[in-house]
């Protein structure tokens, strides 16, 4: 028993060494019953590791039990029996002009973790191109405020704080700052996702009450850290699914040392100093998703070395009347929709479901360019549907486009959904 003890011990010391949690994003959420089920946004959540809910400097796991990526909200529960949750109120009883208040932990890496309140009126009853799904608030929101109560004066909730119009991308694609414009979800879409988890009545009956029944979201997710090492970079464009190492000039490039995973586009793979010669010369080889090959030769390795690949490492291929050059063709997709990209999806126009997101790890800050290499898991000139989701949790769509070689797509504020 000693022994297991033992080693279990070094195994969570080891692990500790090759994983670190970092902080992804944070959120509102608010309780909806008296059992820890709390109502939060969608996005809020989004390619989380671990989600925690922070209540008086303590953190509980959370488990989402729900969520629907369309109307942007998510279900989660906690094992805490908490004092206070608020009544769920008909948005549709609602006025044109009512006072409303939103509770969140906006900006909390600048501001820090205590809740904010802000105030303002309903402005209109539907969202951008008339969303129903949506209505518009005076109220300013933050990042950091997504998935917290907006509030009528009786403390009830009648929305989700969702998102703010970015004055920047407005400004270029329209010419004009826009003030203060802000989003809710309505509460008529919140209770749908409580099917299996029926709301409370609600007792908040003052601000006091609504602080205690709002709380601060916090979601991480897990990296491999590197350690002493060499590190290889992948700077090609392209995602890449092999790395080989040979002695240099002997041409046993033994087994791909990148095992189950692979290695994106700006991402970093360590290769412990015990596998390698350290003060020794190899060639390094990597392979992408389609076959071409990137290689550096009689390269001295040392310690914590960085190795960096880039287009102009690719290996020509052999010419010859019958080649074709399929393999070499991608298409280009150009983010300037004024928002930092965070997802990317393409998806065929037969399909109902949108594929794995292309960007992996990555994001596509404004104004740059992300390549999609062909022809796999995509075909020339098929017609595909294309998908970028913004660090808002907003959409961006462009339907049935058909894919040629080496083509440029460019996103647009116009193209929010």
């Amino acid at each position: 028993m000693k022994k297991f003890k033992i080693l279990f011990l070094l195994f969570l010391i080891l692990t500790s060494l090759l994983y670190a949690q970092t902080v992804k994003s944070t959120g509102t959420g608010f309780f909806v019953s008296e059992n820890g089920v709390i109502v939060t946004s969608a996005h809020v959540i989004e390619g989380s590791s671990i989600i925690k809910v922070k209540i008086a400097d303590k953190e509980y796991d959370a488990r989402v039990i729900e969520k629907n990526v369309e109307t942007d909200l998510a279900i989660l529960k906690i094992d805490y029996n908490n004092t206070h949750h608020f009544k769920i109120s008909d948005f549709n009883a609602a006025s044109l002009g009512n006072k409303i208040y939103v509770l969140g932990f906006p900006l909390s890496n600048i501001l820090g973790s205590d809740i904010r309140l802000t105030d303002g009126i309903i402005s209109a009853r539907s969202g951008i191109n008339s969303n129903p799904t949506f209505f518009q608030i005076s109220a300013p929101v933050q990042p950091g405020n997504s998935g917290g109560p907006i509030l009528n004066s009786n403390f009830e909730v009648i929305g989700v704080a969702a998102a703010k119009l970015n004055e920047m991308a407005t400004l270029f694609s329209v010419g004009v700052i826009p003030q203060n414009i802000n989003f809710g979800i309505k509460s008529e879409y919140i209770k749908p996702l409580l099917k299996d988890t029926p709301p409370g009545s609600g007792n908040v009956k003052n601000l006091n009450d609504a602080e205690n029944a709002t709380v601060y979201i916090i979601c991480y997710e897990i990296r491999e850290q590197t350690v002493p090492g060499i590190n290889i970079i992948n700077n090609t464009g392209y995602v890449v699914h092999y790395l080989f190492f040979s002695p240099s000039s002997s041409d046993t490039w033994g087994s791909d040392r990148l095992g189950p995973g692979v290695l994106r586009n700006n991402e970093a793979f360590n290769i412990s100093s015990a596998l390698l010669n350290v003060s020794s010369n190899y060639d390094i080889r990597l392979v992408d998703k389609d076959g071409d090959s990137y290689t550096k030769k009689n390269v001295r390795i040392y310690l914590n070395q960085n190795i960096n690949f880039t287009f102009s490492d690719l290996d020509p291929k052999p010419q010859s009347p019958n080649a074709s050059n399929s393999n070499s063709a991608s298409f280009r997709i150009v983010n300037k929709t004024g928002y930092t990209i965070y997802f990317a999806y393409v998806s065929p126009v037969t399909s109902r479901s949108w594929d794995e997101d292309i960007l992996g790890r990555d994001v596509l800050p404004n104004g740059q360019t992300f390549n999609v290499r062909l022809p796999t898991p995509l075909s020339v000139r098929n017609r595909y549907d294309i998908r970028l989701k913004d660090s808002e949790g907003d959409t961006y769509t462009k339907s049935n486009v058909l894919i040629v070689p080496n083509m440029t797509i460019e996103f647009t504020m116009r193209d929010l959904d």
